[in-house]
């Protein structure tokens, strides 16, 4: 029998159950500590260019993993993103690690 242990960070964990991508899980926990925040801003923050940034917020989004809220300013608008609560990322990623689980059972039966 293998036996192996290993620690997982939050990382692995977002990349492993959520399919996250690195540029995507950095700018989820940047954004975590900025609380709310602008493309530029985590842009500047990260060193990666703005478009980079917000191809991640948008995969982000539509993962239902950050909120973005359009701000109007005097001269047009910006749109701030803030992720959600991790608390609620955390029953996602328990919900589909037990979605994940149940389905291997089922395979391994077929098998």
């Amino acid at each position: 029998m293998i036996t192996r242990m290993q620690k997982f960070t939050v990382e692995d964990l977002m990349r492993c159950i959520l399919g996250l991508q690195e540029i995507e899980i950095r700018v989820y926990l940047e954004l975590m500590e900025l609380n709310e925040a602008s493309v530029y801003d985590i842009a500047d923050k990260i060193g990666k260019d703005r478009t980079t940034v917000q191809k991640a917020l948008r995969s982000l989004v539509n993962c239902g993993l950050v909120k973005r809220e359009k701000v109007t300013e005097t001269v047009g608008y910006k749109y701030m993103y803030r992720t959600v609560e991790f608390e609620k990322v955390k029953e996602l990623m328990e919900k589909l690690l037990d979605e994940w689980y149940i389905g291997v059972k089922e395979w391994l039966s077929k098998n």
